[in-house]
């Protein structure tokens, strides 16, 4: 009998089992097999569901950055001190990018050197990820403008943050240890923030 799809098809929890296949394996090594073997559901029901292999994985960035970044980002969106805020923030991500629940990296800062950027609605979904990074940490950094470093504007502590992060992830992708991961982040402090 052909695995069809089940009753009580969950797409948040579908979303997430892809995620976890395009995370391990990248866009180009993952095949529609991979997919609809950790879904447990056929290619008919795969295509139903979500369309072909590209517009799924348009989707499991979406998933992706709700379900994974943007609860580590509302703790520092409401801080109120900027240096304890990042510190955790960066605690949190070194979670993700290095943590045992997850393949390392970052989804997003792992598919950005894919060659799966050659097809325009991916390239546009992660520069659009991006650019929402920038704008995100440019409002915590214009909020705590005081803090920062007088010769850095928000602007450009959010795209040093954004670049530090992916930066950090590919690291983390290519086997950096736990202390490599926390020095870059020290490091992005002292630069962006006031010194004592």
């Amino acid at each position: 009998m052909s695995r069809g799809r089940p009753k009580k098809f969950n797409n948040d929890q579908a979303l997430h089992d892809a995620m976890l296949v395009f995370w391990r394996h990248g866009y180009r090594g993952t095949a529609l097999d991979d997919i609809t073997a950790a879904l447990n559901i056929n290619k008919p029901s795969l295509y139903a569901a979500f369309g072909g292999k590209e517009e799924l994985f348009l989707q499991v960035i979406d998933h992706y950055r709700a379900h994974i970044l943007a609860p580590i980002a509302k703790p520092l969106s409401e801080c109120n001190n900027l240096k304890d805020g990042l510190r955790q923030y960066f605690r949190d991500i070194a979670k993700i990018v290095m943590g045992k629940e997850t393949p390392p990296g970052c989804l997003v800062a792992c598919m950005l050197a894919e060659e799966c950027c050659q097809t325009e609605s991916i390239k546009a979904k992660l520069a659009g990820a991006i650019a929402e990074s920038d704008r995100f940490f440019c409002r915590v950094f214009e909020k705590h403008k005081d803090e920062l470093n007088p010769q850095i504007t928000p602007e450009a502590a959010a795209v040093l943050l954004v670049s530090t992060l992916h930066g950090l992830s590919i690291r983390a992708r290519a086997g950096a240890s736990q202390e490599s991961i926390e020095s870059g982040a020290s490091a992005f402090l002292r630069v962006a923030l006031k010194q004592p």
